[in-house]
């Protein structure tokens, strides 16, 4: 059986539209990540004053982007069936339900199904990998990094606005309020925004066989061996990087840091994580994907050894440091997978192909974050999860460049 295919007409494409599809992106990740993000406060506040456990309060998170990475794929499906505004604005909607509901849990258990299982499912719709597959439906392979790039760095202006923000109103109304104040934004200011400035592509003209069976596109899809080994960079990309989001405060926390001085370095890693998503993209059309994404994976190893000389040294400057190099590292994890499996496999449909990348990112900020946990409440120490985390980002790097490398074989 024939697998489906999509011709893109981007000369059909005006620059005002093109842009404002970027931009609304950037917008909506500026708001979705300052929620997504914020759970490291949350992690906090269950382990040191709630008493849960390390391991049951990640596996809190961590449920949500298991979640995430199951429906990450039928969520793509649905976006290149149907189009960015219903299926964009339906998930933020979802999303707020989760969030709502949240905020009347009083157990872990409640939360693995509020916010892990509801919420996790409203942001699978509207996770990095299909927001960058709407966003390669729109803009040609020469601007996507970046396009792309820009519409990311919402993300790092979401995490430096919206983590001291949190911080104060958890500290002053408390985390079952933080959730609910999480809600009223996204039903509020998030569906709208996707529902009425995102535009539906009409310049994509799909060849479809057999009636447009979608799953034959995907089956064709999986029988690439070079998109396996995307998948596996998809998985060790946001792993390490979730790994150090959820964990980073109750490590500072635990090794002598306030949570009012740590929140402010990391909130300034979003004001590096900004700059590096434009730089990183720019750098990346004009340099390669490969290099752009190995000399950020570099600096979140670097930020890594960090996490272990601050341990032994407590000082500010070092945790600057740390937050920068934070920052310079997450600029590239999701931004140049994505653009580089837009780039290969755009033909195959755009949603799809990152809504299956975007799904490793979620499986593997699932585990990675559950990881570091268990072996935190199994040796008493960060040690041996942070040694996890470098080897994650060892495997990207070597799984980028072999699909860099290789991307003229696959046909289109």
């Amino acid at each position: 059986m024939a697998a489906p295919s999509a011709t893109i007409a981007y000369d059909r494409i005006t620059p005002r539209v093109m842009w404002q599809v970027v931009i609304v992106s950037a917008v909506a990740e500026f708001m979705i990540f300052g929620i997504r993000l914020s759970y490291q406060l949350f992690q906090s506040q269950f382990v040191n004053v709630e008493g849960w456990s390390s391991q049951e309060s990640a596996g809190i998170y961590s449920l949500s982007m298991l979640v995430f990475g199951i429906l990450s794929t039928p969520s793509g499906m649905l976006l290149d069936r149907f189009g960015p505004r219903i299926v964009f604005s339906a998930g933020a909607a979802l999303l707020a339900a989760g969030l709502f509901l949240s905020s009347m849990a009083d157990t872990p258990a409640q939360l693995r199904l509020t916010y892990g299982l509801i919420g996790g499912a409203g942001l699978s719709v509207i996770g990095l990998g299909p927001i960058a597959g709407n966003i390669a439906t729109f803009v040609p392979p020469e601007l996507r990094g970046r396009a792309i790039g820009m519409a990311f760095a919402g993300t790092g202006v979401g995490t430096l606005v919206f983590i001291p923000f949190y911080t104060w109103v958890m500290a002053q109304f408390g985390w079952r309020n933080t959730f609910l104040f999480q809600a009223a934004l996204s039903i509020a200011l998030i569906v709208p925004l996707l529902a009425l400035g995102l535009k539906n592509p009409t310049h994509v003209e799909r060849t479809e066989h057999e009636g447009g069976n979608v799953l034959a596109g995907l089956g064709a899809l999986l029988r690439i061996p070079l998109f396996w080994v995307l998948i596996v960079v998809g998985l060790t990309a946001m792993g390490p990087l979730r790994s150090l989001t959820v964990h980073q405060f109750a490590y500072l926390e635990e090794i002598g840091f306030q949570r009012s001085t740590a929140a402010g370095y990391i909130g300034l890693a979003g004001l590096m994580t900004f700059g590096a998503y434009l730089m990183w993209g720019w750098f990346s059309d004009r340099f390669g994907r490969a290099l752009a994404f190995t000399l950020g994976a570099i600096a979140l190893i670097g930020a890594v050894v960090l996490l272990f000389v601050l341990r032994q040294v407590q000082l500010a400057p070092l945790l600057l440091l740390y937050a920068v190099l934070y920052g310079l590292g997450e600029g590239t994890r999701s931004s140049q997978t994505t653009a580089l499996a837009s780039d290969i496999f755009q033909s195959r449909g755009p949603g799809m192909v990152n809504g299956v990348i975007g799904g490793m990112f979620g499986l593997g900020a699932a585990l990675g974050p559950w990881v570091v946990g268990f072996l935190r409440d199994e040796t008493g120490s960060y040690t041996s999860g942070l040694f996890v985390v470098v080897g994650m980002i060892t495997v990207s790097i070597v799984g980028f460049i072999i699909v860099a490398a290789n991307r003229q074989t696959v046909k289109a």
